[in-house]
């Protein structure tokens, strides 16, 4: 019995690292890093090796596998009652839905799943799919909406939610005030400043956190988002110094940048 117990245990550390790993990968952009890891980890939880190979392969833009893929993971999970793992199942189905513009559609997959996550009390996941809703109504044309959804959702995800998630709520948020705030990147209109501010403030905290990670292709989204603010707000010095690691990082990277608002 007791060495039941040892393998058992042994075979979680095992799991454990490979998520971290698969994880930090993920994070850092390098999807093939990532990919290999997504058998190893199979071999010791089918369930966590296919929300994984799910994730990589949206991440790759081979939508339509990622949906075959999440929708057999959903109806096993379904099967065996891992609720935990069909609300993750969930989110990812509604981020292929933005990808396609059907934010309207996502809605209904949303309220169901933070309905699941708070009739078993699971926070951390209720908390995740708040941030989503609250990213839905930004796409939907309603930010008012969205930062109001956001407030429930940013105090839990800043005391409890990992690095990488505090710094997409902060993004998010930051998005959020500029949105209200009536900000136009071809500089029409006028804007609400002090929003603008409180915007540059939320989005130099973003950073701080994807920093932490080495997360580069979203620390690229917020110091593109640091330039159109800083040259909104005629802080001319603060704009050339952004806009600069915005094409040190585009250099880097060297990939396409997504457009921004098309990422939670």
């Amino acid at each position: 019995m007791s060495w039941k117990i040892i393998i058992q245990d042994d075979k979680l550390w095992m799991l454990c690292d490979l998520k971290i790993q698969f994880d930090r990968h993920m994070n850092e952009g390098k999807y093939h890093l990532a990919e290999p890891l997504v058998t190893a980890i199979s071999a010791l939880n089918k369930t966590e090796g296919l929300y994984r190979k799910a994730k990589v392969l949206k991440a790759l833009n081979r939508s339509t596998e990622a949906y075959s893929v999440l929708q057999r993971l959903q109806v096993h999970c379904e099967r065996t009652k891992c609720t935990e793992v069909v609300i993750r199942v969930m989110l990812s189905t509604a981020e292929l839905h933005w990808e396609s513009c059907g934010f309207s559609t996502a809605l209904p997959l949303l309220l169901q799943a933070l309905a699941l996550a708070r009739q078993h009390h699971l926070q951390s996941l209720a908390s995740e799919t708040i941030l989503h809703l609250a990213f839905t109504q930004l796409m939907l044309g309603v930010p008012e909406h969205a930062l109001s959804v956001l407030h429930e959702a940013i105090e839990p995800v800043l005391a409890h939610g990992s690095v990488m998630d505090k710094g997409r709520a902060l993004l998010l948020t930051a998005r959020c005030q500029m949105a209200v705030a009536g900000f136009k990147p071809n500089g029409q209109g006028q804007a609400d400043l002090p929003l603008a501010g409180l915007a540059v403030d939320t989005l130099n905290e973003a950073a701080g956190y994807f920093s932490k990670l080495n997360c580069k292709e979203r620390l690229r989204d917020v110091h593109y988002l640091q330039a159109l603010l800083h040259r909104s707000l005629g802080q001319t010095s603060h704009c050339h110094k952004s806009a600069m690691l915005f094409r040190l990082l585009d250099q880097e990277l060297q990939s396409p940048a997504p457009p921004v608002s098309m990422r939670l």
